[in-house]
């Protein structure tokens, strides 16, 4: 049954179910929430990133306390201040794969790594990310998934940084626990270029063995994430991701513990690409042609132990904003009228859910198959 009561919805689309993965290797899984139908790729350009600024004064700290100056001086272009930077960290930092991340900016997991502690990919990224923003370089972190990601747990994901390049007017991905990154016909590329080339034809800079790097690689190139909001200090403006899928693939839903990531999928790399100082100036966008459903997972207080019912709360948003008066059909049952959200459990098998803006033409369609 579709309820019209909603506790709180992120301004982005929010995709999350709430259950446990089992690491399995690289293994399909045969439980959990898998996407056979999404007609709800978001195809516009309405959108806003948000990047962290030199002028913050814990980035001003950073940047005086390492004498970052220092460590880019004689760079003969951003790219270059880019590669010493990541030489730096990698002289700073020590990677462990075991090891849990716990602290959430640059300051504070580089006073770990004084202690000559082991450190995550995760932490060696933020230190990344906000060293050369402390610097005036636009950077983001990101992160490639394997497919059929539920079943492989802590091996699901690989992490890097991207910075923007004014030189080369493009994103460039740093893979900084690697101290590497690639290039083709001596251009470096950014994650999406990576991933499109599914690794054919790409050089390999900083690593010894590039076999082996890109054989290890390659699972990963089923999708690409990066936040909406990049900063780490501050109120948050969004806790929301955009994932570019290559090619035929269906998205995928996944939850890793109690963590939510909400998750805006397209099939075209157009904001992916868009330079940092385009998007900051807000230059006039293209409406949206249609709305776009949004999903978060409901936490229900009445939930008990133990209890896999799994509650979504739904809602439609456009232009950036949601949208109020709207039709919803859970399982083909009638159309109801929706003044702002609505919620209702998944069942067991399949779950279809279809979006109309008058009650008689279809525009969204997600189906969505739990497995218990």
């Amino acid at each position: 049954m579709i309820k019209k009561t909603f506790k709180y919805i992120a301004a982005a689309i929010l995709i999350t179910c709430s259950f446990t993965f089992v690491a399995c290797g690289n293994q399909k899984a045969d439980k959990g929430v898998f996407v056979t139908k999404w007609d709800n790729y978001y195809e516009g350009s309405n959108i806003k990133f948000y990047y962290e600024g030199a002028d913050n004064p814990n980035l001003q700290k950073l940047r005086t306390k390492y004498d970052l100056d220092e460590v880019v001086k004689d760079s003969k272009d951003d790219f270059e201040k880019s590669i010493k930077l990541m030489n730096w960290v990698n002289s700073k930092m020590k990677y462990s794969k075991s090891s849990l991340s716990t602290k959430k900016d640059a300051l504070t997991i580089l006073k770990e790594a004084e202690n000559n502690n082991t450190l995550s990919d995760k932490d060696f990224n933020i230190v990344y990310s906000q060293s050369a923003a402390s610097l005036g370089i636009f950077a983001r972190r990101g992160e490639f998934r394997v497919k059929n990601s539920q079943a492989d747990g802590e091996d699901s994901y690989f992490k890097v940084c991207e910075v923007w390049s004014d030189k080369y007017n493009k994103w460039i991905m740093l893979d900084v626990v690697n101290n590497s990154f690639m290039e083709s016909n001596g251009v470096p590329l950014s994650a999406i270029e990576v991933l499109n080339s599914q690794l054919a034809g790409v050089n390999t800079q900083g690593v010894k063995n590039k076999e082996k790097y890109i054989k290890k690689l390659k699972p990963y190139m089923y999708s690409y994430s990066i936040e909406i909001d990049n900063n780490i200090y501050g109120m948050p403006k969004s806790n929301s991701f955009i994932t570019y899928i290559n090619g035929e693939q269906l998205p995928e839903i996944r939850i890793e513990g109690d963590i939510i990531r909400p998750t805006i999928f397209v099939k075209n790399d157009t904001l992916f690409n868009k330079s940092p100082r385009i998007i900051q100036q807000e230059q006039n966008a293209q409406k949206d042609k249609m709305p776009t459903l949004i999903f978060s997972k409901n936490n229900s207080e009445n939930k008990k132990d133990g209890d896999n019912e799994i509650i979504l709360n739904g809602a439609a948003f456009m232009d950036s904003a949601n949208i109020e008066g709207y039709y919803i059909s859970i399982d083909n049952m009638e159309w109801m009228e929706v003044k702002s959200y609505f919620t209702f459990s998944l069942k067991e098998g399949e779950n279809n859910i279809r979006f109309s803006l008058d009650g008689k033409k279809l525009i969204r369609e997600v189906i969505i198959e739990y497995k218990k």
